[in-house]
């Protein structure tokens, strides 16, 4: 072990490797302690060697996955996490991805699913690395599901149903015998196989709830954004992830909206991202002034005759969802000039009016015009008073909507 920690760096990769997977067998049979062993390859993983790194990024993983499945190993747990923390702010880039894998990769494995671990990543977002930043990031949004472990079986799979396919399109055609039955409904069971097995992706936003300081995090994050000559992509999984913090932990930064309203243009490339991120980052705490300049620039560069209507129904639509959030932000004036294209002759356009209005005949119906309001609803139907609410007021209810409606014997 101590000639690997030493002269890894010159000594020839097949002797390297060989060394590793004796290791690797000896620590498997219990013969070497877990923590010696793991801080050698942590080490290891800054050689340049590409299958080396992934024969060792696979062992570590299996290895702590071993360690902690009868009950959580904290003292093993601890040491390792704080050892991959100073792995991240290594000089090597390769061994801080690297580093920055494999805790994303217990965590997804419920391994390593503390508080800790989630700060640690959070330190790697403001890594000047880019990869270890990105996979931070993504980390975060729930867009690192693993893609690569399930290449090989998806393309077996796509490979059969594809002949599957190609054989009912042939059954259909030519003439029909028994074998061709058989084959026929061989085909259509592996379809149907198929299509069980495909299963809606989920996204898990445990790791955002877990962070210690949102609104710190949130901050730091923007002011790195506000400087950073990073590509349009890694900028808007930035502005993405900002808007999630402030949303889910319904923080205060007020600056973040008018940096928002620079990029809400049609022609902006991503821009129902960032109409989206407009949304998300938007709650009741955050004062109506400062999300109605983002309305109007909505309203001024989406919601427009010169417009196509699916951009103007995708104007309307975000102008919806961040009233939905904070019905305080529309003005009076803008309200009523939005409502007005109900009458238009695009159908998609005309939906999105009418259910502006009908958010704001729930939430404040004074805001519209008399025509517009509809009938009075009574409080017990929606669970609240309808009529205007003062800017962090919270509605207390005295009852539970709908309990009148359950039978009084059970």
């Amino acid at each position: 072990m101590d000639i690997l920690s030493q002269h890894y760096s010159v000594m020839n990769p097949n002797l390297r490797m060989s060394m590793c997977k004796s290791l690797i067998l000896m620590r498997n049979k219990n013969l070497i302690s877990p923590l010696k062993l793991l801080e050698l390859f942590f080490k290891l993983l800054k050689a340049k060697d590409k299958l080396l790194r992934k024969t060792l990024y696979n062992h570590i993983v299996t290895d702590i996955k071993n360690v902690n499945q009868k009950s959580k190993n904290n003292k093993i747990n601890t040491v390792l996490q704080n050892y991959m923390f100073s792995m991240l702010k290594d000089s090597s880039p390769i061994a801080a991805k690297i580093s920055m894998d494999i805790m994303v990769e217990l965590y997804r494995k419920n391994i390593w699913n503390d508080t800790k671990t989630v700060n640690v990543i959070v330190t790697g977002c403001y890594s000047k690395i880019t990869k270890v930043m990105v996979t931070a990031l993504k980390f975060f949004l729930g867009t690192d599901a693993p893609e690569e472990v399930k290449a090989d079986s998806d393309s077996e799979s796509e490979d059969d149903n594809e002949k599957a396919k190609k054989l009912i399109i042939a059954g259909q055609v030519s003439k029909k015998t028994g074998k061709k039955k058989r084959k026929m409904e061989k085909a259509l069971s592996m379809l149907r196989k198929a299509k069980k097995k495909q299963k809606p992706v989920s996204f898990n936003f445990s790791a955002i709830h877990l962070i210690n300081d949102p609104q710190g995090f949130a901050e730091k994050l923007f002011k790195q954004l506000e400087s950073s000559t990073e590509r349009f992509e890694v900028k808007l999984m930035m502005i993405n992830l900002i808007g999630r913090l402030v949303g889910i932990h319904e923080l205060i930064l007020l600056n973040f909206y008018p940096f928002l309203q620079r990029f809400l243009q049609p022609h902006q490339r991503e821009v129902t991202k960032l109409l989206m991120t407009s949304a998300q980052a938007t709650h009741d705490l955050v004062p109506p002034d400062a999300i109605e300049p983002i309305l109007r620039t909505i309203a001024n560069n989406f919601v427009s005759e010169k417009n196509s209507t699916e951009v103007m129904a995708v104007g309307l639509n975000a102008i919806r969802e961040i009233c939905a959030r904070n019905s305080l932000a529309i003005s009076a004036e803008l309200l009523q000039d939005l409502v007005e294209y109900k009458t238009t002759k695009s159908k998609t356009v005309m939906m999105a009016a009418r259910s502006l209005i009908q958010l704001y005949r729930n939430f404040d119906s004074t805001l519209l015009r008399k025509k517009d309001r509809g009938k009075p609803q009574e409080p017990s139907m929606i669970g609240e008073e309808v009529g205007s609410k003062q800017f962090g007021a919270k509605t207390a209810l005295t009852f539970v909507p709908g309990a009148d409606l359950l039978d009084n014997e059970t």
